[in-house]
């Protein structure tokens, strides 16, 4: 069940009119049956059953033993240990146990030892590695004490499958949440509004805008061959696009709905392509992700015993300042490899969204004086909007780049692609319909530009406070006006005819 598809808007009809309909008290248990239903609705088998169900149970009784035995460190610690073992463990054998047979047959291959690894093939539910982060935090933030355990088995299941966000977050906290998942909501008129609103911007940048942006890519990428240089390069830098307005439309939707329920979700983009720095970017990208690395992984593991051993080593040696950086870079590498790691059991996630993104940060930051200093030296001002710009698309060009290996279906298909990017056919620049034989036509290109200028617009205000905002203080005919624009646009330039893939948002298979 897809977001853009007309069975998600029938089944979220039905469910938001039943919600509001039943006595209040028995609201939150219609959010579960709503979810259960759309959590095995492409995908019930035994199979899937028992995955959900040894995580709900993990998070559930190990979740009460820790409160149970809060005062008691060692026995809670040894509860929280393995909960997360349980909920980990089962992530990790759906997610990688393929990654570690294909990583030891190349091994073995290398070692010319004729014994080859098979791969498995489980069938993991839609949303696994978020319902699983989801619940590895509750029992964390239960052990911390900032939240009690839920006692409600049905309540805590709802926490864990909570509709919108299972394909493609943001992630949720429970002592964030309870209130408004669980609490009695009454029909609220502005509060559709705004949720309609919103959603229909989500539907907007997903169906005009990335899935048009995705057939000039799927065609290039598919066919390398016929596709080098210009068309590779294009390709390269249309992705990340097509990524970010398939993914915030998305959360675009998530919210919405969420808000006309009444339930309040935490924001995961604030336009991102407008950062200075890589650094600024993934502050600005999957925010809520990244709020979760920082406080389950980064933190701790900076403050571990073992982070402070290192730095009082290291520092005798390289002295207070380098000891700490060692120390920083280290955390960091490890926690970019989780990242890397999440986005799937493949080399190609764990490069582009992992190491490369670590190592570009690493040199930001390492060779930041030195810039300074060539700045100062050719009088370069920092302050002017030509050299903000220049910030801002050197950060696209860098992050496009990582993002070769993310789209790539192999490492090696990567280096082919790049490789492809230096393959020059001059006549390509001198024929100006030459990129209308890539998957999209001139009027198709016509659209991109008007839609993603937008887009960027659109991005631009709401660095500055909400847009929505700003269009309900408009006039009633302005408000409406812009509002029947985006739909029609929806309607006729939306692509979902012929070769469009419900089944194609991005961050779903996560």
């Amino acid at each position: 069940m897809n977001l853009t598809s007309l069975v998600f808007l029938i089944f979220c009809i039905m469910a938001l009119g039943i919600y509001f309909i039943v006595p209040k008290k028995f609201q939150w248990f219609i959010l579960l049956i709503s979810s259960v239903i759309f959590l095995f609705w492409n995908n019930l088998s035994v199979s899937t059953v028992i995955q959900a169900l040894l995580v709900l149970l993990a998070s559930y009784i190990f979740g009460i033993l820790i409160d149970k035995y809060h005062d008691n460190t060692i026995k809670s610690k040894i509860f929280l240990i393995i909960g997360i073992s349980i909920i980990l463990g089962q992530l990790i054998c759906l997610k990688y146990t393929n990654l570690f047979s294909v990583t030891i047959n190349h091994i073995l291959k290398l070692l010319h030892i004729d014994f080859q690894l098979g791969l498995s093939y489980f069938n993991s539910l839609v949303g696994i590695s978020y319902y699983s982060l989801i619940m590895i935090s509750y029992l964390v933030d239960i052990y911390r004490g900032a939240c009690k355990s839920q006692k409600n088995i049905l309540k805590c299941a709802l926490f864990m499958s909570y509709f919108p966000i299972l394909t493609s977050g943001p992630f949720i906290r429970y002592n964030d949440i309870e209130k408004d998942l669980y609490g009695k909501h009454k029909f609220n008129y502005d509060s559709m509004c705004r949720g309609l609103v919103r959603t229909i911007w989500g539907v907007f940048k997903v169906l005009v805008i990335s899935q048009r942006l995705g057939m000039f890519v799927d065609t290039v990428y598919g066919d390398l061959a016929t596709y080098t240089g210009f068309y590779t390069i294009v390709a390269a830098l249309f992705f990340p696009l097509q990524l970010y307005t398939n993914f915030s439309g998305s959360i675009d939707i998530i919210m919405g709905i969420s808000e006309i329920i009444g339930i309040h979700l935490p924001e995961n983009f604030t336009a991102p392509f407008f950062s200075k720095t890589l650094t600024e970017f993934w502050r600005n990208w999957h925010i809520t992700l990244g709020a979760w690395l920082r406080d389950y992984i980064f933190y701790p593991l900076l403050k571990s015993n073992a982070m402070q051993n290192l730095t009082k080593k290291t520092k005798k040696i390289f002295g207070k300042k380098a000891s700490k950086k060692i120390s920083l870079y280290l955390s960091m590498l490890i926690m970019w490899t989780i990242i890397g790691a999440w986005h799937g059991g493949a080399y190609t996630f764990i490069i582009g969204s992992g190491l490369l993104q670590f190592l570009i940060m690493v040199l930001e930051d390492t060779l930041e004086p030195l810039s300074n200093k060539i700045n100062n030296k050719l009088g370069i001002k920092k302050e002017v909007f030509s050299y903000k710009l220049y910030q801002i698309i050197r950060t696209y060009l860098l992050f496009a780049f990582t993002m070769i290996f993310f789209r790539a279906s192999s490492v090696g298909n990567a280096v082919e692609i790049i490789k492809n990017m230096f393959v020059w056919n001059p006549w390509v620049l001198l024929d100006n319909t030459s990129i209308y034989t890539a998957g999209l036509d001139i009027h198709d290109f016509r659209v991109l530009i008007i839609s993603l200028t937008t887009l960027f617009a659109v991005d631009k205000l709401s660095r500055t406070g909400s847009v929505r905002e700003k269009l309900f203080k408009q006039n009633i005919i302005f408000r409406w006006g812009m509002l029947y624009i985006l739909i029609f646009a929806i309607v006729i330039l939306g692509c979902y005819g012929v070769g469009y893939d419900p089944a194609a948002f991005i961050y779903r298979q996560f």
